[in-house]
């Protein structure tokens, strides 16, 4: 960006905006060049001088390539367009090494990272100078992706969430294409020495520390070329990557003052967090109940009992309580099973209306001040020990305000792993196998959604109550989708995560029905939510 002022404002006012509309935005594209395949080599060459943006330079860096072409090359691109600025290593120095000769070259205020075997869409650049431009405040941008391979065949094609920092612990799903603004680049070190195969994921977790500023281009602009070796084809090409990132995540919680267990799972190739507990904040568990029977496992069980001997039985968390909420003519038999089982951490609090989940739980939270509530339905089943200390640790940061686990059928299908508003908000992937990783990990990482189900859900006390807690308007369906909108309304994250289990007998309680009014009213109040999901893009 030269011979031009620009204006740069948290707030991007107006007059900020008009200051650069109508003018050009210049970006640096960072190469570091080693050996690459020729003919791939050509391909990000056509990719970059074919950009409709023509306002770039492209800054490369061979790192002593062994292959005599490529300098020859080099050297041919720099004489041919004057936008092209060649450095050539006398010795070998790694990626990040010749990343950071890269980034010496770089004279604009925003850096795009190019490998020297992808391409960039056409409109790649063009798209990201475009929003740059409305949104002067931007510090990190990035796009969606997809995989090209030897005969220019595209296919994989990766619909990304908004900014999910949670996700982003367990996978660098931003990666291609990333456009960062140079001087926060030059702030946070640049790339480090010690993580090559991560570099780029160590630099973007040091960005991402120091900015709220983040934005997704929800469209493919980058394609990774899948060639012999490469990540592309097989995650586990590059064992030593996945070494590096948790050893980046590790430092990227420390520096946050966030005590974690980092590891890696080969068998996903994903990146695993566990937080330490330094607090165990009291949890109270709100389950509404009429005291339904169902055969569980083949065997006749009384719900809520068994909900409660699981919970005492398999619970390792130390700071809990049950409070269980029983409507008014519940079987004698069932207040004598659960004060035989309950013992001293649970009390019961009666229910004296026609039924209405909404008010039932309400009543169960007004009736604990414990600053954590966990609404479960007693149709549920504790299947991981630490399932509280897993949920417990994702909403102990300052604006996670709601976390859910991962629920199963019997049979260990999926019965929900979040919501998604696609089309209309459901259960996002009912019926798939609970071993299954999910379109690019997503079942197999903690990650933001747009809200969880009811039927297991930790909650702050205060963004309850904050909220107005659930709408008693919607008496059995679609109350958690509403409580999830508003709070998601007031700008506060929900997880989801896989890390914590329990089966859910659904529909074991009450009948699988929805009444047409509460369609209407949730269509009425939250419609404009519906048909798209910023976290759950999927094919």
């Amino acid at each position: 960006m030269e011979n031009r002022q620009i204006f740069y404002a948290a707030d991007s006012s107006n007059q900020a905006h008009r200051a650069i509309v109508g003018t050009t935005m210049r970006i640096s594209i960072v190469t570091p060049v080693y050996n690459p395949p020729q003919a791939a080599f050509e391909q990000c060459i056509d990719s970059v001088l074919g950009q409709t943006h023509s306002d770039w330079e492209w800054c490369l860096v061979d790192d002593c390539s062994t292959q005599a072409w490529v300098r020859t090359r080099l050297n041919e691109l720099q004489a041919q367009d004057a936008r092209i600025k060649v450095y050539l290593r006398s010795q070998n120095g790694g990626i990040v090494a010749a990343s950071n000769d890269a980034l010496a070259l770089v004279s604009s205020e925003f850096v795009a990272l190019l490998d020297n075997d992808d391409a960039l869409h056409r409109n790649a650049l063009k798209e990201v100078a475009s929003y740059i431009v409305a949104n002067p405040s931007v510090d990190y941008i990035y796009t969606d992706e997809d995989k090209i391979n030897q005969d220019g065949e595209h296919y994989e094609p990766f619909l990304k969430p908004k900014w999910s920092p949670e996700r982003f612990l367990a996978q660098n799903y931003c990666s291609h294409l990333s456009v960062i603004r140079t001087s926060l680049i030059n702030r946070v070190g640049r790339f480090r020495d010690g993580f090559d195969g991560s570099q780029d994921y160590d630099l973007l977790l040091r960005v991402t520390e120091q900015t709220k500023n983040i934005a997704h281009i929800p469209k493919i602009l980058y394609h990774w070329r899948a060639v012999a070796g490469s990540t592309a084809l097989a995650g586990d090409n590059k064992l030593y990557a996945f070494t590096s990132a948790t050893r980046a995540i590790s430092e990227h919680l420390a520096r946050r003052s966030i005590q974690a267990e980092v590891g890696f799972n080969q068998t996903n190739l994903m990146v695993t967090v566990k937080r330490k507990l330094t607090k165990h904040p009291q949890v109270s568990i709100i389950i509404p109940t009429c005291g339904t029977r169902k055969a569980v496992f083949g065997v006749d069980t009384c719900l809520v009992v068994n909900a409660v001997e699981s919970i005492l039985r398999k619970t390792t968390y130390p700071n809990y309580e049950i409070v269980v909420v029983v409507d008014k003519g519940t079987p004698a038999e069932v207040y004598t099973d659960l004060k035989r089982v309950g013992q001293d951490r649970m009390k019961i609090v009666e229910y004296d209306k026609p039924f209405n989940f909404s008010d039932k739980c309400n009543l169960g939270v007004v009736s604990t001040d414990a600053p954590l509530v966990m609404l479960l339905n007693d149709d549920t089943e504790v299947i991981s020990p630490d399932w509280l200390e897993t949920m417990v640790g994702h909403i102990s940061e300052s604006d996670v305000a709601m976390v859910g686990p991962m629920l199963v059928f019997e049979d260990n299908r999926i019965q929900s792993a979040a919501h998604s508003n696609t089309p209309t908000p459901h259960n996002f992937c009912r019926g798939y196998s609970s071993s299954e990783l999910g379109d690019f990990g997503m079942l197999a990482c903690a990650r933001e959604c747009s809200g969880v189900t009811g039927a297991c859900a930790l909650i702050k006390r205060d963004v309850y109550l904050e909220v107005g807690g659930m709408s008693e308007s919607f008496p059995l369906a679609f109350n958690d989708c509403d409580f999830a909108f508003k709070v998601l309304e007031r700008g506060y994250r929900i997880i989801w995560t896989p890390h914590a289990k329990l089966f859910h007998f659904e529909t074991a309680s009450r009948p699988d029905h929805v009444e047409p009014k509460e369609v209407e009213l949730i269509t009425a109040r939250w419609g404009r939510n519906f048909g798209r999901d910023e976290y759950c893009r999927i094919q």
